[in-house]
């Protein structure tokens, strides 16, 4: 039998013995280019600025006033990026600011006075110096500012989605959770489990958005297994599971397929189910990915609420095995939409999945297509009137250019290709990297700018969000908590209620 021990003994076990094991805080799940942006580019830029300004003025005190009045003005009639001085907006206008100086003085006579000519020597050595160093800078941010415009692009279009969807249409979003492991129990408990084997549970997580019977549906759905493969051929078996579950009728045309840019959604296993469901179901198909590094949207408050769920439940009892899992998880949902009672609020389901592995995984054949699937974010699916024809394929890049015919690039032929799974059992087994510390990859970012310049908007977008914007962000949030807590109010109110009237029945039967 093993030998049981507490929690600090194992850790000091694992130091002694095995000092390869790494004891690591859990790490907010956050975009790798937006955090090296906001903490290793800006404050380096912050620098470069000011030294670039510093090294001109020391020359020309009075070098940058009419572009700092011209910025003030401009700030004052909120036509200025709220990075402000750090902004691409900011760099651009500097960088043209002295080229003009620069231009100006050359065409002006040398004045006639001792050292001029070294006077001005130095100052068009520094200004050519600080238009070079700016010039660095605003490359590096002409690829971020691509990367915050996509986000904006993708996240804005999606948001509108859910707020007017169609009823003919249907929209899914689907992400895997984090990897949940047992046993958890209550507190006095818990001193063994860390001495005992671990066993992870995955969790595939669905957002079902749609219209029946003249009603609006959200309905999510938690998918657990013992399962550790997160990849395309069990990400294809449990959506086409839960499309089976929805009860959908031929009222509904489209639907709209949402995910993050995970290798298990972004792939062409995954277009090629897509193509199946657009020949046999949907007339319409949309595949739509949110930009790398953030495409949590509705699932991640549909973990957060998973987890609480298993905490509240290991309270009181012990989770060890996946049908464990299914009961904390059921108790938890039932209690969630007792407070918050469908249709106003949204329905869980909780499936436990342990199907069989496909012998054979059937994926696009790229090599007879234009689709580059790395540098898209919107993919859409035509169904032809004429079975003949099968499938069309379109590439939008963006999901804001569906509203355009002209935006769309068929990708050509649409063939399937047959291929061999590399494993013929399911992985059980869970493996944890370290994360990674590499800096800002701006060649990357280049790379996605580089594909997709033709789908660019003209406008500039910044990394922060206007204030007028993030106030009505905030007002939004606040409508849907305040209208929460109406719907949460009322079922206690009426459990209070019930919880009177019963004991009044009690006095009078007693008197």
């Amino acid at each position: 039998m093993q030998k049981l021990m507490k929690r600090s003994t194992w850790y000091v076990h694992l130091k002694k013995h095995h000092p390869e094991f790494v004891k690591m805080k859990c790490r907010t799940d956050v975009c790798a280019f937006c955090h090296k942006y906001d903490k290793v580019f800006l404050p380096s830029l912050r620098i470069l600025v000011g030294q670039s300004e510093s090294r001109v003025q020391a020359l020309q005190p009075d070098y940058f006033d009419a572009c700092q009045q011209q910025w003030d003005k401009m700030k004052l009639a909120g036509k200025t990026d709220p990075d402000d001085k750090l902004s691409l907006q900011y760099v651009r206008a500097a960088i043209k600011y002295m080229e003009r100086m620069l231009a100006a003085r050359a065409a002006t006579i040398l004045p006639d006075h001792a050292g001029a000519l070294e006077h001005r020597g130095a100052l068009h050595a520094e200004e050519a110096s600080a238009i070079a160093d700016l010039n660095k800078a605003r490359s590096t941010l002409e690829v971020c500012e691509h990367h915050f415009s996509g986000v904006q692009r993708q996240s804005g279009f999606r948001e509108g989605m859910i707020d007017k969807l169609d009823v003919s249409h249907v929209d899914i979003q689907l992400d895997f959770m984090e990897n949940m492991s047992t046993p958890l129990g209550p507190e006095e408990s818990q001193e063994w489990f860390w001495a005992t084997a671990r066993e992870s549970i995955t969790t595939l997580g669905f957002y079902a958005h749609y219209w029946k019977d003249g009603k609006e549906v959200h309905h999510y759905y938690h998918y657990i297994s013992k399962i550790m493969n997160h990849d395309s051929a069990f990400s294809i078996t449990a959506f086409n599971d839960l499309l089976g579950r929805l009860g959908l009728t031929s009222s509904h045309k489209v639907l709209h397929v949402w995910a993050d840019c995970g290798p298990h959604f972004r792939s062409y296993e995954f277009v090629w189910n897509l193509v199946e469901v657009c020949r046999s179901r949907f007339p319409q198909v949309y595949l739509h990915f949110y930009l790398e590094h953030h495409g949590k949207g509705k699932n991640d408050g549909q973990f957060g609420l998973q987890r609480n769920w298993v905490v509240d439940y290991a309270r009181e009892h012990v989770i060890s095995t996946l049908e464990n899992m299914t009961d904390a998880l059921r108790c938890g949902a039932a209690e969630t939409m007792r407070l918050d009672p469908p249709p106003a609020g949204p329905s869980y389901s909780i499936v436990p999945f342990q199907p069989a592995k496909p012998q054979v995984i059937k994926k696009l054949n790229n090599s007879r297509t234009k689709l580059m699937i790395e540098y898209t974010y919107c993919i859409r699916f035509d169904r032809h009137r004429n079975p003949q024809f099968g499938i069309e394929i379109k590439d939008f890049v963006y999901s804001d250019r569906i509203v355009d015919e002209r935006n769309g690039v068929p990708i050509g032929d649409v063939v399937c290709e047959d291929i061999k799974p590399k494993e013929a059992d399911w992985r059980l087994s869970y493996r944890k990297t370290t994360p990674e510390k590499e800096p800002l990859n701006v060649q990357l970012l280049q790379r996605r700018l580089a594909h997709q310049a033709h789908a660019k908007l003209v406008k500039v977008v910044s990394r922060c969000s206007p204030a007028v914007v993030l106030i009505a962000r905030e007002e939004k949030r606040a409508a849907k908590r305040k209208a929460k807590f109406q719907r949460t109010q009322a079922v206690l109110a009426i459990d209070l209620e019930e919880t009177d009237s019963g004991s009044s029945s009690d006095e009078s039967a007693i008197e």
